[in-house]
């Protein structure tokens, strides 16, 4: 099995490979990869910024399904392009905040998200909505470190469990969370990495989705190998009219590849 995993902004998640790596399937190869050549910056946790990083991420899903990987994980909590990947490519796309916040609707019977800030929480509160799984949610408490900022060359380690551990025990001992899910994948991997039992130390789970999204989409892959349907074409998620997509894409000046590669 083959998936890639992209990073949807200028930069790559440290300590993203190492954690993948001791959870993924014995048979899966995975690469790593970002759109530094679409998108300059490192956070992408803006309204705008979230918007010019999704051209980047689709262009990088798209070339996947051609280079044969067989499903794409895109690791990021506000789950840059995900339902647009869907609508393109045939291989299974999985996302970091559907695919932790479906794990936690298992896990118990309340869920709350610990953002970077206030504002970026609200962007993922929207997508619970359109996911259909805000019924669960009961709170949002910003850990207050910038994106830009949770990389080890502006914070060190410590100093962002401490803040995002503290948010995430306040979810627990006031909102009544069963179930926490750290923000941004940045953040998350610093505790799957430096943190044996985050349980302990919040009060309650804690759910990386950076992990789940990744073993959601091997677990996609699977069914899709076996001939199950991994995406429904009725309605939603119904692709775009061929022709109108290979105009835009000659408009663009883009490659346009047919199901032989050409």
């Amino acid at each position: 099995m083959r998936v890639l995993v992209i990073n949807p902004f200028g930069d790559t998640e440290f300590y993203g490979r190492e954690n993948l790596e001791r959870i993924a399937r014995p048979d899966t190869d995975f690469e790593v990869v970002n759109i530094a050549d679409m998108y300059p910056l490192r956070n992408n946790q803006w309204l705008y910024f979230r918007y010019m990083c999704t051209d980047g991420t689709l262009e990088r899903v798209l070339l996947a399904e051609r280079e044969g990987y067989d499903a794409v994980f895109i690791s990021c909590c506000l789950d840059i392009g995900l339902y647009e990947a869907r609508q393109l490519v045939d291989i299974p796309v999985t996302a970091t905040l559907e695919s932790a916040a479906l794990v936690a609707h298992m896990m118990g019977a309340s869920y709350s998200l610990v953002p970077v800030d206030y504002q970026n929480g609200k962007i993922q509160e929207m997508l619970l909505t359109t996911y259909g799984l805000h019924d669960h949610f009961v709170s949002l408490r910003p850990f207050h470190i910038d994106a830009n900022d949770l990389y080890p060359d502006q914070t060190q380690s410590p100093q962002v469990i401490e803040a995002v551990t503290e948010a995430a025990r306040a979810c627990v001992q006031q909102d009544g969370a069963e179930v926490v899910i750290p923000g941004c994948t940045l953040a998350s991997s610093v505790l799957t990495h430096e943190v044996s039992d985050a349980e302990s130390a919040v009060g309650a789970p804690v759910v990386d989705g950076m992990v789940t999204g990744f073993k959601m989409a091997e677990m996609m892959a699977e069914l899709h190998a076996a001939g199950v349907p991994t995406i429904s074409r009725r309605g939603w998620f119904e692709k775009p009219p061929a022709e109108d997509f290979d105009v835009l894409r000659n408009f663009l000046g883009r490659p346009v590849w047919d199901k032989t590669g050409v």
